[in-house]
């Protein structure tokens, strides 16, 4: 059986622990790539490629990192 390659906003909420606003938010922002599959433009169905969600979520990781040294170093 094939690997799922897109997930939607719940299922990555769910996977890396966060909430879907958060998720949807950073949609919106243009940091996180996702596919609106939905038909209606006000109510969107968000999909994300799960390399792009892990992706996002290194670069979130890295972020954190680097703002951790800085409070240590400070």
């Amino acid at each position: 059986m094939p690997e799922k390659r897109y997930m939607s906003t719940k299922t990555m909420a769910y996977m890396y622990d966060v909430s879907v606003d958060f998720i949807t938010a950073h949609i919106k922002a243009g940091n996180l790539t996702a596919v609106n599959i939905s038909k209606s433009a006000t109510r969107p169905k968000w999909r994300i490629r799960v390399e792009d969600a892990d992706e996002f979520m290194d670069y979130l990781a890295q972020c954190a990192e680097i703002e951790e040294r800085k409070l240590l170093t400070a």
